[in-house]
């Protein structure tokens, strides 16, 4: 099982704000629309855009570390570890109160942290979910393969962790030999670990 995936802090910090500008979202959807992203890249290039470790929560998946971020972010809190070096994130964002707070960026993302697959499967992203109703997306989340297969592994489980492998089952946007990308990276990824910040 593939469970985890290098992370990219700063990357995942320009995700959260390429996503939110264009959005506007509540902390349930931006978690959605990353978990989204991942998928479908994952899907189409044998990598994630964020990775990381994604849980089945009852609310649907979860990118780990993004919620965490967010949580601070929100709470005004000190920000995870594994953030720390990325200086005062708390002044990027505001909060813009409309039943659950919303994501306010105060700045441009870096995008030269990006791909060219990655902009266009963010794009697609937005496109394509970012207006959708909550519940379209608490739906459509809750059915994906990966969901379902780790909520059955750990059914006493409130936070199962999914299992990347899972992503490409039913999953319409898979591309020949993804799947055996995905396997080479991850194997890579424990002979020569990413550098920390």
């Amino acid at each position: 099982m593939i469970t985890i995936l290098p992370l990219d802090p700063e990357k995942l910090l320009a995700v959260i704000i390429y996503l939110a500008a264009r959005t506007r979202p509540s902390k349930f959807v931006l978690c959605k629309l990353i978990f989204l992203a991942d998928f479908i890249h994952i899907a189409k290039y044998g990598r994630p855009i964020v990775g990381g470790r994604y849980n089945a929560l009852p609310n649907g998946p979860v990118p780990s570390e993004a919620l965490e971020l967010m949580n601070s972010l929100e709470q005004k809190k000190e920000t995870p570890t594994f953030f720390w070096k990325l200086g005062d994130i708390h002044q990027l964002f505001q909060f813009e109160l409309d039943g659950h707070p919303r994501f306010i960026p105060t700045s441009e993302p870096d995008m030269s942290v990006f791909s060219k697959s990655d902009i266009e499967v963010l794009d697609y992203i937005v496109q394509n979910f970012g207006n959708r109703p909550v519940s379209y997306l608490w739906r459509y989340t809750h059915n994906r393969s990966a969901y379902i297969k780790a909520t059955e592994r750990e059914p006493d489980s409130r936070n199962p962790v999914m299992d990347y492998e899972d992503f490409f089952e039913g999953n319409l946007y898979v591309q020949p030999g993804s799947l055996d990308e995905l396997r080479e990276n991850y194997a890579l990824s424990k002979v020569f670990p990413p550098r920390a910040l």
